[in-house]
């Protein structure tokens, strides 16, 4: 435990006698004839107003900066102890104002680290039922560009349209966000249902975890939270209020299957609110059949779509993507900042997003001929084969990584194939780099929620997948990606650097890199270009 006393006998006479008032200490030795020690002093400040400084958040910094090296160290190994999962400081940060921060952000543990934790309790019951004012923090806080979308979405929903897409980076809390409408939706519709739909047991299991975070913050009433995913045994029957979230092919299944289409037909009049996400799959045939049966059985459910890329080809003339613009009815709501080309520079500044620093991964070998590039599926797979053998490339691959790995970094790698996943990973620990490889082939749904809870809590850094981890995966930790794979798809690379692009007010870090091989094939390597792509396709709210 940290001592105050030991603290406060770092400042001045004049300092000290201040803190009991200008005049009292000439007062009181002209009183009683008597000198005033400097450790007297110590010991009156001490006992009056010692709490102060764990109260007052300027008394508090003022403390901190009166503090030896050694006892922020200390403090600050303290806070990393209780709160490793929440914290994650740079060794460049100034270790004084990491300390500030922490005070700030948790000021009942700082005054627990020098023996006044329970009288802030106390201080605190006392403060909510006498005060004027008092400081109540939401358990689940939304950003200032989360609530205007959400009032939009809202609006939108009341007026009688029936469908838009909600458009925001990768990054910037698409799920928080809908997840607010979500609830405003249930506080409103007391026999409301919400259908959340993703492709994919990753992006489900994170649905239904953050709803019911947010349902314990924003709920009005009990709700029940229905998964019907991946393995999950529920039934469809009786399900007629809450939140349901769905496996896109568990539901189509259901939807052909003898055994299951009753209940299929029954659902379909209780859905008030789908939620696609990542709703630039929409389009596809057997997905786009959900989404028509489940709003066809009422004449008031709507649809919202997530995306931080409403398109799926380069070209904005392209016919997917006007399909996609359509089934949304051309409706989307989008974020804006005046004064800002983009939502990324506003988010990059606000330190919302990580500022990323793309850098080309160059190597000696014969490089693919561009001519006929992604030209067919078999193409596709021949080039990727061709990339994951190279052996000057795995090396450039393996030095990056290792280099990157030794500076403490988190690093999440796109690789060519399943094959190439493992190898890579192989090839780390002969270099003593404990790394994981994540794919569909060879993961269950257990060795990949155990591969991602070791990555997520720092006890693995570095994570390799073939198309698993490329959306809906939320590592705020991870500072580093290594995109390994070639693609011509907008999409997808912006989706992949996502993944390394959180930023501190998120979770993250200040600043990111997204390492790209260079093959010589298209690719894209901005992201705000990605985000702004296919807005001529839309009307935006």
């Amino acid at each position: 435990m940290l001592e105050l006393k030991n603290i406060l006998e770092r400042y001045s006479v004049g300092e000290l006698s201040s803190f009991l008032g200008g005049t009292i200490l000439g007062i009181y030795e002209a009183t009683t004839s008597e000198e005033v020690s400097k450790d007297t002093l110590v010991d009156a400040v001490l006992t009056l107003y010692g709490h102060e400084f764990f109260v007052d958040p300027s008394m508090r910094e003022k403390l901190i900066d009166r503090m030896s090296e050694e006892q922020v160290e200390q403090a600050l190994s303290l806070f990393i102890a209780d709160y490793s999962d929440d914290i994650e400081i740079a060794v460049e940060l100034d270790r004084y104002q990491a300390l500030i921060d922490l005070s700030h952000r948790w000021p009942q543990k700082f005054a627990s680290l020098f023996g006044y934790g329970e009288s802030m309790h106390e201080a605190d019951s006392v403060l909510s039922s006498v005060a004027g004012l008092t400081r109540v923090e939401p358990e689940y806080p939304a950003y200032p560009y989360q609530q205007a979308m959400v009032l939009k979405v809202d609006a939108l929903m009341r007026s009688g349209d029936k469908k838009c897409l909600l458009h925001l980076p990768t990054g910037a809390g698409k799920t928080r966000t809908a997840m607010n409408i979500a609830a405003e939706h249930l506080r409103r519709e007391k026999a409301g249902l919400v259908l959340w739909l993703a492709d994919t047991s990753e992006l489900c299991s994170q649905a239904a975890n953050e709803f019911t975070k947010a349902w314990k913050s924003l709920g009005n009433r009990d709700l029940k939270i229905y998964s019907y995913y991946s393995d999950t045994n529920i039934s469809l029957g009786g399900i007629d209020q809450g939140f349901l979230v769905a496996g896109l092919q568990k539901l189509n299944a259901a939807r052909g299957s003898t055994e299951y289409r009753i209940l299929y037909e029954q659902l379909k009049k209780h859905v008030t609110l789908i939620i696609f996400d990542e709703a630039h799959k929409a389009i596809a045939p057997t997905y786009a059949q959900a989404v028509q049966d489940m709003t066809s059985a009422r004449n008031n459910t709507f649809l919202l779509g997530l995306s931080a890329t409403p398109g799926r080809q380069l070209d904005v003339s392209s016919d997917e993507d006007e399909k996609l613009s359509d089934f949304f009815d051309g409706t989307k709501v989008t974020m804006q900042v005046a004064g800002y080309e983009s939502p990324i520079s506003y988010l990059v500044e606000q330190n919302y997003l990580a500022k990323a620093d793309f850098i080309n991964i160059d190597y000696d070998a014969k490089k693919i001929v561009l001519a006929d590039a992604f030209s067919s599926a078999s193409r596709n797979l021949e080039i990727r084969q061709a990339l994951s053998e190279d052996e000057s490339r795995n090396l450039r691959l393996l030095e990056v990584i290792e280099d990157e790995y030794s500076s403490g970094s988190s690093i999440i790698v796109f690789a060519c194939s399943v094959e190439h996943s493992r190898d890579l990973a192989s090839m780390l620990a002969f270099r003593g780099i404990h790394a994981f490889s994540l794919d569909s082939k060879n993961d269950d749904s257990d060795t990949r929620r155990f591969k991602i809870a070791q990555y997520t809590s720092g006890k693995v850094r570095v994570l390799i997948n073939f198309n698993i981890l490329t959306a809906g995966f939320d590592a705020p930790r991870t500072n580093v990606a290594v995109i390994a794979r070639p693609t011509d798809s907008l999409v997808q690379y912006s989706q992949m650097a996502g993944r390394a692009m959180r930023g501190e007010r998120s979770g993250g870090s200040r600043n990111c890199k997204i390492y790209t091989v260079r093959d010589d094939i298209p690719a894209f390597r901005s992201v705000a270009r990605a985000f702004m792509h296919w807005d001529t396709l839309w009307n935006e709210v």
